[in-house]
């Protein structure tokens, strides 16, 4: 008899954790429709009272009117023609009490003036359950700085830039330099 109220006390935490695993689920694929669609509005509901975020960038935001902020940002950087795209990747998630803390990948895919940038962030969410419901309390994200192709692109960019500038700068000198006669 002991043995079969162990057995159910070990599974009872186990059965409950499958739920909060699938609830944590459908926040990913809220994410993920949310930038699809770039609707954000769907992810105000899972975001908690106190959320914040630090973006792959280093902002870092607060609350719903913070996402928005930084949303505008992306699409400045995109501009008209330009599309991101993310695919959530987690890892297993720890659950300490009302407290979930997940991490994992995230597949991104950024096209910016007929560019593709493909890359892998890192990402650490921190959940907190309020009533029968998740919230998010905290994100974390980040991207290699070496192996990073959003910097390269902007590398490329400052490079043509710099070679434009030498290149003027090399033709009004030699436009301003006194030329020398044949004798």
């Amino acid at each position: 008899m002991k043995t079969l109220l162990l057995v159910i006390a070990l599974c009872l935490p186990l059965s409950a954790n499958e739920q909060d695993k699938d609830a944590l689920r459908n926040l990913r694929s809220v994410y993920e429709k949310a930038i699809a669609e770039r609707n954000l509005e769907l992810l105000k509901p899972h975001l908690a009272p106190d959320f914040t975020a630090v973006m792959i960038t280093a902002d870092e935001i607060t609350g719903y009117d913070g996402i928005l902020g930084y949303w505008k940002k992306v699409e400045d950087f995109l501009g008209e023609d330009g599309t991101y795209q993310v695919s959530i990747d987690p890892d297993d998630t720890i659950f300490e009490g009302n407290i979930a803390i997940a991490k994992g990948r995230a597949k991104e895919q950024v096209v910016r003036s007929g560019k593709h940038l493909d890359f892998t962030s890192k990402w650490t969410a921190i959940a907190r359950k309020e009533g029968d419901a998740w919230k998010v309390v905290r994100i974390q994200a980040s991207i290699d700085p070496i192996e990073n192709p959003i910097i390269t692109a902007l590398q490329g960019y400052q490079q043509w830039l710099i070679g434009l500038v030498a290149l003027l700068g090399g033709l009004i000198i030699g436009r301003l330099l006194p030329r020398r006669k044949k004798a």
